[in-house]
């Protein structure tokens, strides 16, 4: 059996069973990535999937309790910054894949949830509510030390979460990549060219 068989098979299950969703979205097996078009467009959409979402069903494969959930490697990638911050709904699930938080509520509004998470991310409570009114420089300092297979996954990540639409040209390189991503910013916020490059500060 393939490795990620059972992690679909439990994520259908939970969609079905807790949430009483008849359809499903799973970035690792609804991505056909030999197609250079659809990955493109999966890619520039997924924020906007991710913020549509009725629940975002997010699995912490490595947490068995709250207190291991800061320690939690999905809160270092590149990729799963967008899945904390985009919905409206999330509920976390164990690596036994019962819910973190019994309630059906979205976790994003429970407060011991809001500080583990701080303590993970140093992402607060306000901003993880309204992350619309929150800068672009803080925004890019929640994503400075994630961790990224491909280099220039860094600056395609953050694309919907920065408001920016480009073309995905895996090859250019993270810094060429990068340098597109500010462009992006430049050109379609307000955002003063200062608070752009203050995000390392």
């Amino acid at each position: 059996q393939h490795p990620g068989y059972a992690k679909l098979v439990n994520f259908c299950r939970v969609a079905l069973e807790d949430h009483q969703l008849a359809l499903g979205w799973m970035d690792t097996v609804c991505i056909n990535k030999s197609s250079s078009s659809e990955l493109d467009e999966s890619i520039r959409s997924m924020y906007k999937w991710y913020e549509m979402a009725g629940v975002c069903i997010t699995y912490l494969a490595e947490t068995d309790s709250l207190s291991d959930m800061p320690n939690d490697a999905w809160f270092t990638r590149g990729w799963t910054l967008q899945e904390l911050i985009a919905p409206k709904h999330v509920k976390f699930y164990m690596r036994t894949w019962n819910r973190l938080i019994g309630s059906h509520s979205s976790d994003k509004k429970d407060d011991t949830i809001h500080r583990i998470i701080e303590s993970a991310t140093t992402i607060a409570a306000n901003e993880l509510q309204y992350p619309d009114v929150v800068s672009i420089s803080r925004k890019m300092q929640w994503a400075a030390s994630r961790q990224v297979t491909r280099a220039e996954d860094g600056a395609y990540s953050l694309m919907g979460l920065l408001g920016v639409s480009m073309s995905i040209a895996y090859g250019e390189g993270a810094e060429h990549a990068f340098i597109r991503l500010l462009k992006g910013i430049l050109s379609t916020s307000n955002t003063d060219v200062l608070d752009v490059f203050n995000w390392g500060g």
